[in-house]
């Protein structure tokens, strides 16, 4: 789950489980932070800004192993707030979700 550009949240799923795992903190702290910024914390704006991206298959067998690998792929870079907030003040922000996954998702 993504708010505006800033992913949150991971779920997978078979047909007998369904599991959502949050992401470090830091990423709703840098939500929360710039909800504030671009004037959407606490009105409509903000709730409309959570979607999910569209959904990943994964062949393998879901274990707590592939869970934490994937999780494991989400960095949260030092200067997420400033860079967004530099992107927004020259309104060249992309507020679509996975808009700055290459900041966030290692290879």
């Amino acid at each position: 789950m993504y708010w505006k550009e800033i992913p949150v949240q991971i779920e997978f799923s078979t047909s007998s489980i369904k599991k959502s795992v949050k992401l470090d903190e830091r990423f709703q702290f840098a939500v929360d932070s710039l909800s504030m910024k671009d004037g959407s914390y606490g009105s409509d704006d903000y709730l409309d800004g959570w979607q999910w991206k569209d959904k990943e298959e994964i062949e393998e067998e879901f274990t707590e192993k592939l869970l934490n690998e994937y999780l494991d792929r989400y960095k949260y870079p030092q200067d997420l707030i400033k860079k967004t907030t530099e992107l927004l003040k020259s309104g060249k922000r992309d507020e679509s979700p996975g808009a700055i996954d290459d900041w966030i998702i290692g290879n």
